[in-house]
């Protein structure tokens, strides 16, 4: 069961539908587009202290990736390309363009060793 009693003022949660698989994704604030991830095995919760000092100047985006959190745990797709594939499917869906930053909080071995692929439009 999904609860967002953890988040901030001015967040709210969406349920985003891509690459196979759905993703839960905490999204508040505004101005250029600032992405956290989560280290394992954490969840977007990490980020919670810090989220409304960020969404002062940023919108910012924090997905539980697949397989953590509240995200669905597909049986596969586990790979660090998959999981930048993700993160480009939830800039789409959220109609999100422009500069990206992305920050994480530990990163595992090999996080996004392959850099993502730019935006298609």
């Amino acid at each position: 069961m999904s609860t967002a009693d953890w988040l901030p003022d001015g967040f709210s949660i969406q349920r985003i539908e891509t690459n196979g698989t759905r993703l839960s994704v905490a999204v508040g604030g505004s101005g250029p587009v600032l992405v956290l991830l989560h280290g394992w095995p954490q969840t977007s919760r990490a980020w919670a202290r810090v989220m409304p000092d960020l969404a002062q100047r940023h919108t910012v985006l924090i997905p539980d990736l697949r397989g953590t959190g509240d995200s669905d745990r597909p049986d596969g797709g586990f790979a660090k390309t998959n999981q930048a594939d993700d993160i480009r499917g939830i800039l789409t869906a959220l109609n999100l363009t422009g500069p990206v930053a992305v920050a994480e909080t530990s990163p595992p071995p090999g996080a996004l060793a392959e850099p993502p692929a730019p935006l298609a439009r």
